[in-house]
């Protein structure tokens, strides 16, 4: 390969892997390059005046089309944040003023534009999205709110961005919706398990603290109405050996604190909000109105008690 030609290839590549013509040809001598090129199967179009090095990813093709960036819950994918909902189409930034019409080469369909007066350029793996903190502010105003609230916890959470710098974003009186979103956001959620049980918990009027650290036990998921312990078992943290005995302990120390605990599995909280709330409102109410709860009134019974718990 030539320079000149690794040249090119090099201005195609730094625009993330496809570009227009008029974004890479300096001079009319190099439109020569170009056909070389896609003879040698360097380069193929997917659209007139449209170049991509083969094996790039098919969403930076499409929006390299539009000279856009990912944005909403497609920069959400890429930057690694979870949602319930995997993305059906594919969520693009482009400047206010940008004219954008379907056409046979630039099809809208599975594309939804975010048209910003923002757009902060960051790329990600070799995807040009937006920043994190407006790739949040997007998933407030438009993803449902469970999605919208499990972004804004994770990137929260992995200090990609702060509450300031997303409420900058959503600046104006039509982010009303997200900034009261980004209000129940919490930084300390570590999962989408977690936040889906914090908010399904919170609609009940319950007090749940988040990422908690008893003394004796550690940190605990949440702590409901500063008794009960509830924790999100997802298999891939909870699954082995040496978690299952840990698991174990922390409860028995719990019960020995004073505090009750309830596990969630994946499973539990996939089924839903309603089967949380009921879990949950059970062991609330069961423990609280138990009439089981005595110690035995047998004075040598308790000094044997007393006596095995300094052990």
């Amino acid at each position: 390969m030539n320079l000149e030609l690794e040249v090119l290839l090099g201005r195609v590549a730094a625009l993330h892997g496809a570009a227009y013509e008029d974004e890479i040809v300096r001079s009319p001598q190099e439109r020569s390059l170009i056909e070389r090129a896609l003879t040698a199967e360097l380069l193929y179009r997917p659209a007139p005046r449209f170049l991509a090095i083969p094996g790039t990813d098919p969403r930076i093709v499409r929006c390299r089309q539009f000279r856009a960036h990912l944005t909403c819950a497609s920069a959400a994918e890429v930057l690694g944040y979870p949602m319930w909902n995997k993305p059906s189409s594919l969520h693009l930034a482009v400047p206010r003023n940008h004219s954008m019409r379907p056409s046979a080469n630039r099809c809208l369909e599975g594309i939804t534009l975010h048209r910003k007066k923002r757009i902060t350029p960051v790329t990600v793996d070799g995807f040009p999205v937006v920043s994190p903190a407006e790739a949040v502010a997007c998933c407030l105003v438009c993803l449902d709110e469970l999605d919208a609230i499990c972004v804004a916890d994770a990137a929260l959470n992995r200090g990609d961005t702060s509450v300031d710098e997303v409420s900058d974003v959503l600046a104006g009186r039509y982010a009303a919706e997200g900034r009261r979103r980004l209000a129940q956001a919490d930084p300390a959620s570590r999962s989408p398990l977690e936040t889906r049980t914090r908010l399904a918990l919170r609609h009940l009027g319950l007090f749940v603290e988040t990422g908690v650290t008893i003394e004796g036990i550690g940190e605990v998921d949440m702590l409901v109405q500063g008794w009960l312990i509830v924790e999100t078992d997802g298999w891939e943290f909870h699954s082995s050996h040496e978690q299952f005995i840990l698991d174990r302990h922390r409860d028995q120390q719990a019960l020995a604190s004073g505090y009750v605990t309830v596990r969630l599995t994946g499973q539990d909280v996939e089924a839903g909000e309603q089967g949380i709330r009921a879990t949950v409102a059970r062991a609330l109410l069961g423990v609280a109105h138990s009439n089981r709860l005595a110690l035995p009134e047998n004075g040598g019974i308790m000094r044997n008690l007393r006596k095995a718990a300094r052990v």
